[in-house]
């Protein structure tokens, strides 16, 4: 099952595809610094024990860059890739050394096999053509014995047992009138595709990776008996209240 969610975007352009270019241009601009440990980070704990080997390493929409500083600080020959330029701006003026790329990441400038890991946190699911174009291209710079790490956001029970609710939201933010009566002025465009766990992995097949593990990271439960009970449901429904989720893969053969 895959859910489509929209948002109010002050940038935007003729179609999805330009509307999000300007979005995450704006997005980064006028940032400053970058975060020097990610240890303490959710998602690190999804992909820590999966980069144990140091090796070269590719980051798809690296922002800021402040990921491809942090694994570079292991070992890994890192290079991050953004079509953001505000982005990559902020990351250089922080640290000058770092590899940074403004290029699309379906279509990347390397050769064929050339990545032992390629990391990707929340972004393929931002294209609305569907995150195929990147995953094949991934695929095609990843070395037969590489692993691919992507995150996208989770369809989890609870945005299930909600859907009805929020296709009722969407369906009234997208009448003008509504938006008007809101306060609303912005076009109400395309943000994000969020999947199940099981279209998820179907479509990582399907783009010639073997997934080993789908690992869950954020939650935004913060009530102690709701984390309780959370986690005996999850003992049932895997990943039941997770924002994002990490497949671990491997290219097919």
């Amino acid at each position: 099952m895959r859910f489509t969610e929209y948002d109010y975007q002050d940038e935007h352009g003729v179609d999805g595809v330009a509307a999000m270019d300007g979005v995450w241009d704006a997005h980064w601009r006028g940032r400053e610094g970058l975060k020097e440990d990610l240890s303490d980070e959710p998602l690190w704990a999804t992909i820590r024990d999966e980069l144990d080997r140091p090796g070269r390493l590719l980051e798809a929409g690296c922002g800021t860059g402040q990921w491809v500083q942090f694994l570079g600080t292991l070992g890994h020959d890192v290079v991050g890739v953004d079509y953001a330029a505000s982005g990559l701006e902020v990351g250089r003026a922080h640290n000058a050394n770092l590899e940074l790329v403004q290029a699309d990441f379906r279509q990347l400038p390397f050769d064929d096999e050339t990545f032992d890991y390629i990391v990707s946190f929340g972004a393929v699911e931002h294209d609305v053509n569907g995150p195929e174009g990147a995953l094949q291209e991934f695929r095609r710079v990843l070395r037969p014995d590489g692993k691919l790490m992507c995150s996208v956001p989770c369809l989890n029970l609870y945005r299930k047992l909600a859907l009805p609710l929020l296709v009722a939201q969407r369906w009234l933010k997208c009448r003008k009138t509504v938006r008007r009566l809101w306060g609303k002025t912005a076009p109400f465009a395309f943000h994000q595709y969020v999947w199940s766990p099981e279209e998820y992995t179907a479509v990582l097949a399907r783009c010639g990776f073997r997934v080993r593990h789908v690992r869950g990271y954020g939650n935004g439960i913060r009530s102690p008996l709701a984390r309780y009970c959370d986690r005996a449901l999850g003992r049932i429904v895997p990943l039941s209240s997770v924002h994002m989720m990490m497949a671990i893969c491997e290219r097919s053969k």
